[in-house]
């Protein structure tokens, strides 16, 4: 019901001569002529367009909201902000939703869901600046647009890799590089906290990866290709996990730990994957010894992991979170 009071309010004002719906798109949550700019917004939604057309315009709204989010920071005015954020949580979702729709009527999806894992990538990085500038009370706020955030993000690049298993796997990678950046520059200014929630997220990002693998599997989509390139980044990942280990302060390197626990079980399961697919052995991932040492001493191992040691394979190879 509101949301037609709003539409008819929009065609009013521009049958009226769109004076008011004009300066309303400058307006912000919090402002008097906010209901006016969603108004029109939903108005858009009704004008031709396929599914695929409709979800690329909602994406549009939701990088309206990243941007609104950016301008209340810098005028101080963070009492709006819940109400951007739950804003945007609207945008992601009817792009989402319009995006399943035009899958399930056959509509090409293949560029729509890179875009829209490629806007919310971004956010991300975005959503990142605004949660260093913030005070603690607002920091829920913006927590909560980064979780949005990756929620759409793992939504699309679920869908992308049904049909493109190895551009879904390059881009959730990338991802997972950028949260490894986010920690080295965050240690450098010792916000450990950022750092921390950094390493969580690329924890999140490395454990999403196996569904892409496991979708690869299931369609039989670049399998192999998939595997290698997953093993070389993350052979690249945990070497500079190791780095960051030696920077932290000693109440962060836990966190570190999780992180390269989570790299190691990566690069077993894609040396698994090969080796049943019949890849010859001397093909197969393997960690230089050097690294595998340095795993054992930070893990706690009493013997340097092998290629296909399970995560928690007995007594002698406890997780860092079982050994508190």
């Amino acid at each position: 019901m509101v949301s037609v009071i709003l539409v008819v309010i929009a065609v009013a004002l521009c049958a009226a001569g769109g004076g008011i719906a004009y300066a309303a798109q400058d307006s912000l949550p919090g402002d008097a002529l906010y209901t006016v700019k969603l108004g029109t917004e939903q108005l858009r939604m009704i004008w031709p367009g396929d599914d695929v057309a409709k979800a690329q315009l909602t994406l549009s709204f939701a990088e309206r909201r990243v941007e609104e989010m950016e301008t209340l920071v810098e005028r101080e005015r963070l009492q709006d902000l819940d109400l951007a954020v739950e804003k945007y949580d609207y945008a992601m979702n009817m792009t989402l939703t319009r995006m399943e729709r035009a899958r399930n009527k056959g509509l090409d999806t293949g560029n729509v869901t890179a875009v829209v894992a490629e806007a919310t990538t971004q956010h991300l990085l975005i959503l990142d600046e605004i949660w260093d500038k913030v005070p603690e009370p607002a920091k829920t706020a913006i927590t909560r647009a980064r979780q949005v955030s990756e929620w759409g993000r793992q939504h699309a690049l679920a869908a992308l890799a049904k049909q493109n298993t190895v551009r879904a796997a390059e881009m959730n990678l990338a991802a997972m590089e950028g949260r490894l950046n986010r920690a080295r520059v965050r240690v450098m200014v010792r916000d450990m906290e950022a750092v921390q929630i950094a390493l969580r997220q690329f924890e999140d990002m490395a454990r999403f990866g196996q569904e892409i693998y496991q979708i690869a599997q299931e369609t039989g989509l670049n399998i192999t290709e998939v595997a290698e390139l997953v093993d070389e980044a993350t052979s690249v990942q945990m070497e500079e996990l190791l780095k960051l280990y030696e920077e932290v302060p000693e109440e962060t390197k836990e966190a570190i730990a999780r992180a390269i626990e989570e790299s190691f079980r990566c690069h077993e399961r894609i040396a698994q994957i090969l080796a049943g697919m019949d890849v010859d052995a001397s093909q197969l991932p393997v960690i230089p010894e050097r690294m595998r040492e340095q795993i054992k001493e930070i893990l706690g191992w009493p013997d340097a992991p092998g290629p296909n040691v399970p995560r928690g394979a007995g007594p002698g190879y406890p997780c860092p979170r079982c050994r508190r």
